[in-house]
């Protein structure tokens, strides 16, 4: 039984995140060693409240947001990709930018500026308000950007969205371009040229300062601020005030930029933790990290933790700030942030500090580059998984003890969680081994459903304690048997597409050879900027798999998609993915047979097909366009039955490091050569899924040979003349 208890007694004093002695330290004028005070004030108001739910950790957070306010769902375009660093970039620099994330075929969809976007001093002066000059400003610096409207204009017709950096603690200085309207509107004589205060308690200054100043910016095409320094937590002296929490409430909630000219947009802000309460204000910028494994391995923690408070959409520094990130630390990184809620990199001013994937050695930056499409491919999963966080206050970053609070192990297991129903994420946060390149890890898999390896494939009955040693091209990342994942397909990762609705959908159901019977999976969409979510403007598109128990035939349902929104679809093709079962005889939609091709092969979208990857044992059924509004059903009938042990295995997960080890060896040739007779079986290991492909009516018997031909591998590879550090990673890749 749920109980909830409100406790009507206050608090006073230093408030739940106030440090007292830091705090009489720094009045003392003392050396506070850096560490900063969460600030209420001194004389902090709580209202206490109890939420007695046992275990049912779930009701707790969503009578929490009853009460707190329910999480806001974000605009589609902030689960893209994010560039930002810290540099005096001009519009030519960051047209540049833009175009080359184009040519590198990655996505991107926020454009963040940071604060030398306007006119800067760093000469050491002080302004009036006592602050460095020039680390506050609102007025293009027109030396970077003389035409702004222009540069965003052209930023708009990519589909991107454009954030700015602020830091307004020094009020409105008499070099801004709005000093005379500004000072005038505050009562202060332009002629005087006394700087307008910055003061976020008086509303007359916070109604001209959004109207006459930071709404000209938006009026140019700024689409939501980075509020990164808000300043006041030392001279705001009214009682019970915190000056962040006020802050991310004046901009989340200012009806001249959100409604502006009778639109309805959704709030969104970059900010900084103002403390509980602010889960109605997002998205979190966590500030400024060191590039350190412990940095990495805190920020996961961090994150799935603050989803008890209802704060669940933390954006980070992907890669650190502080100083340059090391490839091998910067590429998991980037893995973290592709199931983390916001993927954004930045870092700070320096020449050799730089977040761009491609100026890092190709073999990190094709790791990178992987990840970064899969970021974009999963907007349709996490936007849903948003969805879900408004309606029932459970975050998409979820603990482990949500699901099973009665086993120790979901307490201990601290860095792993569920990312949304259906995927169990545990990043790496520490270097690989030296000698082998691979990292160790164990990761804990629930008793709530079986799970089966997004990489290898491989199948795991639950409660499991996993230990598997990863390299840097693997993550470990689990799906529930049976889930269907609502995905963007790899030809719609591109600038600026997750803003737009998906035409094209792929439906990646994790068959896994049989384990599950049946499985599901769902889809939310809406216009994606606007509140109308909060009225019934969306839609939900249910997904239902089923396998029968020793049967060859497959099927997914696709319901009619409920509820109205601007920009829905009226038809919609698909791109069904079953992952682990036999070789197609037949493919179908709703009783139409479909034609055939060659995997990876051009086909007609007109009419459907289907196709077999041998490489991930996978059927692939392309769906050509239906309805929105009515039902379909696909069937499959493969060439054997389900279940299927051999169906089951890393099969897939060793073909691919098959493949790194040829790489390995070829890359000998010209320095230590090693001959390609030497390793015929490693090659014909790895030719497999090619085999298949082609010749889809072998698949049980290559399968049934593939383990002897990786076994002669290893034997080949223990033989040849190579160093003994290039023997222990290639001998690693072939582990089983």
């Amino acid at each position: 039984v749920a109980t909830l208890a409100l406790v009507s007694w206050t608090v006073w004093g230093s408030g739940c995140c106030f440090d007292q002695a830091v705090a009489d330290k720094r009045q003392a004028g003392g050396n506070v060693g850096g560490v900063p005070v969460c600030f209420y004030s001194t004389e902090a108001q709580q209202d206490l409240y109890f939420f007695g739910h046992g275990h049912n950790y779930k009701l707790a957070l969503k009578e929490f947001t009853m009460v707190s306010g329910k999480i806001p769902l974000p605009p589609r375009f902030a689960f893209g990709v994010y560039y930002s660093r810290y540099w005096a970039y001009s519009d030519i620099e960051e047209m540049e930018i833009v175009n080359q994330y184009h040519d590198h075929h990655l996505p991107l969809d926020v454009l963040v500026t940071d604060m030398d976007w306007h006119i800067t001093y760093y000469n050491g002066s002080r302004d009036q308000a006592g602050e460095q000059m020039g680390w506050t400003g609102f007025t293009w610096d027109k030396h970077l950007f003389p035409d702004a409207t222009s540069f965003l204009r052209w930023c708009k017709a990519r589909g991107l969205k454009n954030t700015l950096n602020l830091h307004p603690a020094s009020g409105i200085q008499p070099w801004e371009e709005r000093y005379k309207e500004m000072a005038e509107a505050m009562g202060i004589d332009p002629a005087s040229q006394k700087y307008v205060p910055f003061d976020p308690t008086n509303k007359t200054f916070v109604t001209n300062w959004n109207t006459i100043v930071l709404g000209e910016r938006e009026q140019e095409g700024i689409d939501f601020w980075w509020l990164d320094w808000q300043q006041g937590e030392d001279w705001i002296k009214v009682a019970g005030m915190n000056p962040t929490f006020l802050l991310n409430y004046i901009f989340f909630t200012n009806p001249n930029h959100w409604q502006h000219d009778g639109a309805d947009h959704r709030g969104m802000l970059l900010h900084r933790w103002g403390g509980l309460g602010n889960h109605r204000y997002q998205v979190g910028f966590s500030g400024d990290v060191v590039p350190l494994w412990q940095s990495l391995d805190f920020q996961v923690y961090f994150t799935l933790t603050a989803s008890n408070v209802g704060y669940g959409f933390w954006s980070h520094d992907l890669g650190g700030h502080i100083t340059p990130s090391p490839p091998e630390l910067y590429t998991r990184w980037i893995q973290w942030g592709a199931f983390s809620p916001i993927f954004r990199t930045h870092c700070t001013k320096n020449a050799n500090n730089y977040r761009r994937i491609w100026l890092y050695p190709f073999s990190y930056y094709s790791v990178m580059r992987r990840f970064m499409s899969m970021r974009s491919s999963l907007v349709p999963y996490l936007y849903t998984m948003a969805r879900q966080a408004h309606d029932t206050g459970v975050s998409m970053v979820r603990p482990m003890y949500y699901d099973s609070p009665a086993a120790d192990e979901a307490y201990s297991y601290t860095t792993q969680y569920m990312f949304g129903d259906y995927l169990l994420v545990s990043p790496i946060t520490a270097p690989m081994h030296p000698t082998y390149n691979t990292t160790r890890k164990t990761v804990w898999l629930p008793p709530v459903g079986n799970f089966v390896s997004w990489h290898s494939g491989e199948v795991f009955d639950t409660p499991l304690a996993l230990t598997r040693n990863y390299t840097l091209a693997e993550m470990p990342v689990f799906a529930l048997v049976g889930s269907v994942l609502p995905l963007r397909t790899r030809d719609d990762v591109s600038v600026g597409s997750t803003q737009n609705q998906v035409s094209t959908m792929k439906l990646l159901v994790f068959s896994a050879g049989g384990a599950a019977t049946s499985g599901s999976g769902v889809v939310y969409e809406d216009d994606g900027v606007t509140n109308s979510y909060q009225r019934d403007g969306g839609g939900f598109t249910h997904f239902n798999y089923s396998a029968p128990l020793n049967s060859n035939e497959i099927s997914l349902t696709v319901s009619a998609t409920d509820g109205t929104f601007t920009g829905r679809l009226e038809q919609r093709s698909y791109e069904v993915e079953f992952r682990g079962v036999w070789p197609p005889l037949t493919a179908s939609v709703d009783g139409k047979p479909l034609e055939p091709i060659m995997y990876d092969t051009p086909c007609n979208v007109a009419s459907g097909c289907y196709a077999y990857d041998g490489s991930r044992l996978a059927v692939h059924v392309y769906v050509p366009a239906v309805a929105t509004d009515t039902q379909h059903i696909v069937e499959v009938r493969l060439q054997d039955n389900l279940p299927s042990p051999i169906m089951q295995t890393n099969y897939a997960g060793q073909l691919r490091r098959l493949i790194a080890a040829k790489q390995l060896l070829d890359n000998q040739w010209g320095i230590h050569t090693v001959h390609q007779q030497d390793y015929y079986s490693l090659l014909n290991a790895g030719e497999t899924g090619m085999r298949i492909t082609y010749k889809p009516l072998s698949t049980r018997v290559e399968l049934e040979n593939f383990p002897n031909l990786l076994q002669q591998a290893r034997q080949e590879v223990a033989a040849l003349k190579v160093s003994s550090d290039l023997k222990s990673v290639v001998l690693e890749l072939l582990q089983a």
